[in-house]
């Protein structure tokens, strides 16, 4: 391979095609987001989450749903690396997160039958609900409760809830923050509580994780 085709940035090749096609677009807002996503924090939040998930009793193939997903990735990376993936579907109201996503995919050449996406409210009943095993929320802060999101919603007994919060209730679009661990657990509505956590932040924060059965 040529020297001038290697990606020497660190940045993993498809995220640094996305972050390339914004600059030329000169959109420098959209350039940020991209990079928070993929920010030191947003990966170890996300790691913490797939490192805990998998030492859980979870069936495989599994079939997953993630509630206000933004991109996707790197979660969705992260999550293959450690399970078969049977059905995994990236619910978000954001139309351009969604294309986001839909681009990794194909770039990554998923199978659209395995990996879906879908524009929409998470609180919205899916075809897919019944079916899914593993439902992931890191994105608690930004939307109601989980009984006021699944109360329309049709889920097998079984099913495991993953949920991320924090404290940092001074962003205006946190508009569902907890102040602790005990509280994401309470606010949860979960019955059977498998883990829970604290990561510390070091900006001072904190971020707070549940999984658990309905």
């Amino acid at each position: 391979m040529h020297i001038m085709d290697l990606n020497t940035t660190g940045i993993n090749e498809i995220y640094w095609r996305m972050l390339w096609k914004y600059s030329k677009d000169n959109n420098l807002e959209k350039i940020k987001i991209l990079l928070d996503s993929v920010s030191p924090l947003q990966i170890k939040c996300k790691k913490w989450l797939v490192n805990e998930l998998s030492q859980l009793p979870v069936p495989e193939p599994i079939n997953i749903q993630l509630f206000g997903g933004w991109y996707g990735y790197p979660l969705i990376d992260f999550l293959r690396d450690r399970f078969d993936i049977g059905l995994l579907e990236n619910i978000d109201i954001d139309k351009s997160a969604i294309k986001i996503c839909r681009n990794i995919n194909s770039s990554l050449k998923l199978n659209e039958l395995v990996y879906k996406t879908r524009v929409d409210d998470v609180s919205n009943p899916g075809r897919i609900d019944i079916c899914t095993q593993l439902v992931i929320n890191t994105s608690s802060e930004h939307m109601p409760d989980l009984p006021v999101l699944i109360k329309d919603k049709k889920y097998n007994k079984n099913c495991i809830f993953a949920l991320q919060s924090n404290n940092m209730f001074h962003l205006e679009e946190h508009i569902n923050c907890v102040h602790n661990v005990e509280e994401l657990e309470s606010k949860s509505g979960l019955r059977d509580i498998l883990y829970s956590g604290t990561l510390e932040m070091p900006n001072g924060y904190e971020r707070y994780m549940v999984i658990g059965l309905q």
